[in-house]
This record gives structure tokens, C-alpha cells and sequence, in this order.
């Protein structure tokens, strides 16, 4: 059975991401998990690595979540999460991926097999809206 959450982390294809992650530390695959999931269908395996990508972009920048359910999910992948964040605190992030990533979320939240999912559910639509406000505090 697989695991399911409305955080970024919480899900069996998020962890996948990340173990890609940390196979291949760089920007050029955050980059690219975010536009593949801006790509024709907007399949909900595209959307939850983008989700984990983008909050994988807040990380980097200092601005987590302090949601208790985010923070559990947090702690549930940061052994395989951190060593590819001080890897890619090594390179320098390109100036566009923030609104890239901001882009993604956007239109995840707009048209989406996730938002399907989960459009009635008031937590998804929170940490959605809170995942982009932590990636407009991005300077």
C-alpha cells in the first residue's frame, strides 16, 4: 500500500525523489523534475516530485516548514535528503529556478491530476499556498 500526504514529503513517489536526488545532487535535475511536470499530461507522479523539488529549493534557502505534519514527513527522509542539500549548498542555483519552481506549483495547483485528488481537501490547498509563500520569501 502506498503512502499518501498532502506535504511535500509525504509520499512514496516524493521518496523515490529523492533517492534520485541523491543519485544525482545538481540542479540541472531539479530543474528538470520541475518541467516535466509543467509537460503535457500533468501526471500526479510529475506533480509530487515537482512539490518535493520545490520544497527541496526552500531548504536550500533556509525556509522550512514548521507545520508538525511537514516536520515528520521531514524527519522520515532527511537521512537520504541532506546529504544531496549540502551537495547542492556546494553549487551555485541558478537565478531562474525559484520561479521556475513557483511556475510548477502554480500550475499543479491550477490544472493537475493531483489537484483532482485532492481539491476538496482544505490541508492540500494550505500546504500548497504554504509552499509557495516559502518560495516568494526566496530572495
Amino acid at each position: 500500500m502506498g503512502t499518501w500526504s498532502v506535504n511535500s514529503f509525504g509520499n512514496d513517489s516524493a521518496g523515490d525523489w529523492i533517492i534520485d536526488l541523491l543519485e544525482n545532487p545538481t540542479y540541472d535535475f531539479i530543474r528538470e523534475t520541475l518541467l516535466a511536470s509543467m509537460a503535457g499530461e500533468r501526471y500526479t507522479l510529475l506533480n509530487e516530485n515537482a512539490i518535493a523539488a520545490a520544497e527541496v529549493i526552500c531548504i536550500i534557502n533556509g525556509i522550512k516548514s514548521t507545520d508538525k505534519f511537514y516536520v515528520n514527513d521531514y524527519e522520515q527522509v532527511s537521512h537520504n535528503l541532506e546529504p544531496a542539500i549540502e551537495n547542492l549548498k556546494q553549487q551555485v542555483m541558478p537565478r531562474d529556478l525559484k520561479e521556475l519552481a513557483l511556475a510548477s506549483i502554480s500550475d499543479i495547483e491550477k490544472e493537475s491530476e493531483l489537484k483532482e485528488m485532492w481539491e476538496d481537501d482544505e490541508e492540500w490547498i494550505a500546504a500548497i499556498i504554504a509552499l509557495k509563500e516559502r518560495l516568494s520569501k526566496i530572495i
